[in-house]
């Protein structure tokens, strides 16, 4: 099996997550059936959204260096457990020989696939939204796009923010953005950024979620050979 490479730290709870999926996912009957995996959890690159919103650091020569890391280690494809990183993906992408997955685009036509034609509510960090990154990626593959306004977005970057800072379990700010999102007309929901996986039960939504963070394990399981549970 080929060995997934992945770029995370952003956050580190996010990617944790994202390692665990790739271990339940994998319809593995012992350790050799598990793909081999190559985590760099680079923490300290610059906050995404705070440089596409207010500014801020720079992160791309990190995201790059990130990248280069993982090359030299020997991966034959690297994920990005971080959806907002996606705004800087062909930056990260010129410096590697490898391919790097991209999960904004997987996760929209995971969407497309099994609710065509649906209105799709977006859940996402602020930096993912004002780059209109899912809006783009869902609207190329047919679908209409719910998001939060202004106001209902300071929530959910607020609830974000909490989780990366060690907040666990339901929050209710992201019940309530759902909520808002639904009786808009969101048919479907899109779990856009790897943090909301971690305090949004979708057992309860009241709506399908696709979850963008299942979508990229499911692809790297995929693609590196191992067997994938349904």
């Amino acid at each position: 099996m080929r060995t997934i490479g992945v770029l995370g730290g952003m956050g580190p709870a996010a990617t944790a997550h994202f390692m665990e999926r790739l271990v339940v996912l994998c319809a593995a009957e012992r350790d050799q059936d598990y793909p081999p995996c190559l985590a760099y959890s680079a923490s300290q690159i610059p906050d995404r959204t705070t440089h596409l919103v207010d500014g801020g650091p720079d992160p791309t020569a990190d995201l790059q260096a990130g990248a280069r890391v993982l090359e030299a280690g020997g991966v034959g494809a690297i994920a990005i457990p971080c959806n907002t990183a996606h705004a800087y993906l062909e930056a990260i992408r010129a410096v590697v020989e490898v391919p790097v997955f991209d999960m904004v685009e997987l996760a929209a036509v995971a969407v497309a696939t099994a609710y065509p034609g649906s209105s799709v509510g977006v859940l996402a960090a602020t930096g993912t939204v004002r780059l209109g990154l899912y809006q783009a990626a869902l609207a190329a593959n047919g679908l209409a796009v719910e998001q939060p306004d202004d106001e209902l977005q300071a929530q959910v970057m607020a609830a974000i923010r909490e989780i990366k800072g060690g907040g666990s379990g339901r929050d209710l700010r992201l019940d309530h953005a759902i909520e808002v999102l639904r009786k808009r007309g969101a048919q479907v929901l899109v779990l856009g950024c790897t943090e909301l996986p971690l305090a949004v039960d979708s057992a309860s939504t009241g709506i399908p979620v696709i979850d963008a963070t299942e979508v990229l394990a499911r692809s790297c399981l995929e693609w590196a050979g191992g067997a994938v549970r349904p």
